[in-house]
């Protein structure tokens, strides 16, 4: 019988289940692993990273891009402790990632060894599947089977791996389950198609609050949305899911959403909560409202807002039903009152596209991208004030794809992402955005993007501050502190790094930058140097007289520069005279 070292068989199972490349850096306890990669390199590409949360959170923006599953390693000690922030990322926006922890040899775990850990407890919380190898004819079937659990359970499995056990031979008899895996989805009841109806039928101000789970079935949530007159809304990482320019289209919730949105989702009287799962649901949604809630995951149903009706099954399939099943409701004045809301909102943001301030606003950079990035281009939007433009001022179709650490909102997922959607993607645009916060989090993995000659852009909006925070702290404690960032010229950091970069402080110079960036065969830093502008909280609108008094709504529009925006209320009143 043919015999191969299990650190061998256990890449030959990865690979068996599309996996392509992996992220890592080497250390003495990957020995095993390393030689394992070496022998499968015409099978799966090493990347080696300059840090090994860049290669998690590399690993988790794969899945989030793919729908496969993402892989990372690290080596004893240092290496397991690095890696946690990225497997965070995954474990909170519910993506299958596998990490495999070396581990020194078996004979010192307990010695308190050189580097020598007990990882299985530090990774109890963030881990769906967490299993020491220390039988080495057992390896492939572990990772096989952490394999399956993350994909079934939508998390991070993790392995460790003692460098001896790798080395030692096995005989090559193990095959894979991957030709086997099939994800399924549980199937509706007809009833629940009914009852939805009525609810439909019976409410005067429904909305959709949709997410992820429909970029699957974006036709179905415009039909969904145009036969019944009913407003959507996305999550962030549902961006795309409907057309931006859509009529019928409000945009995100939160501080990072439109006033459109956080108005009606404060009037509904019915949110139909389609693949989506939102952390601030509690923060937003009326909890005494009634709610059809859809999802693939049962532990969704009714744990961000009391259920009136749930829905276990495949959003695509549950819209498709209710479409065919139910008669049209004609436009009426709520839709209507919305989609003037919504224009009313996008004709204030479009405003300060055009500004010619000096220093340069954010805002024109959104109106560049729009214009100049490619129409299936992919876009990393680091955490900060970077989410909000993004979210409001990118103009989506469906053929783009957008991502960013959703849930766990960490900092410094722009330049592994990009690693990540450039080698998933290599034929299609990858723009990163950051701020010089984020950006300073992660720089070093613009050494990898260099090393594997990546041609992916990264825009860097530098406004010398932690924006997002500074807002946050003038907001609930009316000053800051701690917040303001040292200058930084990262256009020269990429040139130090072998790269390009572009120093930019205005619009023609910015579209210089990327129409010269858009030929490069390497990686671009676009150094954008802006005004540390605050950016209107949509989740504290201080516009209807209802609430406020007059001088605290004129504070609030000479800050924020609002104009021509009545309040959902008053556009209803009107409609309705």
């Amino acid at each position: 019988m043919k015999k191969i070292q299990a650190a061998e068989a256990m890449i030959r199972v990865i690979t068996d289940w599309g996996v392509d490349h992996i992220y890592g850096i080497p250390g003495s306890s990957t020995n095993s692993l390393m030689r394992a990669l070496k022998i499968y390199e015409d099978k799966i590409q090493y990347i080696q990273v300059r840090h090994e949360e860049g290669g998690a959170l590399a690993a988790a923006v794969d899945a989030k891009l793919t729908g496969k599953i993402g892989v990372a390693f690290g080596s004893g000690g240092p290496g397991h402790t690095h890696l946690i922030n990225g497997m965070y990322d995954a474990k909170f926006d519910k993506v299958p990632m596998l990490v495999i922890a070396a581990s020194t040899h078996s004979k010192n775990l307990t010695a308190d060894y050189f580097q020598e850990m007990d990882p299985v407890p530090l990774y109890t919380d963030v881990a769906v599947y967490n299993k020491m190898v220390l039988n080495p004819i057992e390896l492939p079937r572990v990772i096989d089977q952490a394999i399956r659990t993350a994909y079934r359970d939508r998390g991070v499995a993790v392995v460790h791996v003692p460098v001896d056990i790798g080395y030692t031979e096995i005989e090559d008899t193990y095959i894979s389950s991957a030709h086997a895996y099939e994800v399924t989805h549980p199937l509706h009841r007809p009833q629940d198609i009914e009852k939805t109806l009525e609810l439909i039928k019976e409410a005067k101000r429904p909305v959709i609050f949709a997410g992820r789970g429909t970029h699957h079935a974006r036709e179905e949530l415009r039909e969904l949305s145009e036969k019944y007159s009913i407003p959507v809304m996305l999550t962030f990482l549902g961006k795309g899911a409907m057309d931006d320019a859509h009529p019928n289209f409000l945009g995100q919730l939160g501080r990072l959403g439109s006033k459109a949105s956080m108005e009606a989702i404060e009037k509904t009287d019915l949110i139909i909560m389609i693949g989506a799962e939102y952390p601030f649901g509690r923060d937003y949604f009326n909890q005494n409202v009634k709610s059809v809630q859809i999802n693939t995951d049962p532990v969704t149903l009714g744990k961000r807002l009391p259920s009136t009706l749930g829905i276990l099954g495949d959003s695509k399939a549950v819209m498709r039903d209710l479409i065919n099943a139910g008669e049209a409701i004609p436009a009426n004045n709520w839709l209507k009152a919305n989609q003037m809301n919504r224009k009313n909102w996008l004709d204030w943001i479009h405003t300060f596209e055009d500004s010619n301030e000096t220093p340069m606003r954010p805002e024109p950079i959104m109106k560049a991208l729009n214009e100049h990035a490619d129409e299936d281009a992919i876009f990393i939007i680091d955490v900060g004030n970077n989410v909000i433009l993004s979210s409001r001022e990118l103009m989506f179709t469906g053929k783009q794809k957008i991502t960013t650490s959703g849930t766990f909102a960490t900092m410094g997922i722009g330049l592994p992402g990009g690693i990540a959607a450039k080698l998933s993607y290599p034929d299609r645009e990858v723009f990163t955005l950051s701020g010089d916060g984020a950006m300073a989090m992660m720089m070093q993995e613009y050494m990898t993007q260099v090393k594997y000659k990546l041609p992916i852009i990264n825009l860097v909006i530098a406004n010398e501050s932690y924006g997002f925070i500074q807002v946050a702290q003038e907001t609930e404690n009316k000053e800051t502190f701690g917040v303001d960032l040292t200058h930084a010229d990262y256009a020269m950091f990429a040139e130090a790094m072998g790269g390009v970069g572009y120093r930019v402080e205005n619009y023609d110079q910015l579209i210089e930058a990327i129409t010269e960036a858009k030929k490069s065969e390497v990686p671009v830093i676009i150094d954008i140097k802006v005004a540390n502008v605050s950016h209107l909280p949509a989740h504290q609108l201080v516009l209807d007289s209802e609430k406020y008094s007059q001088e605290e709504i004129e504070a609030f529009k000479t800050k924020y520069q609002v104009f021509d925006m009545p309040v959902l209320r008053e556009i209803l009143e009107d409609l309705e005279k």
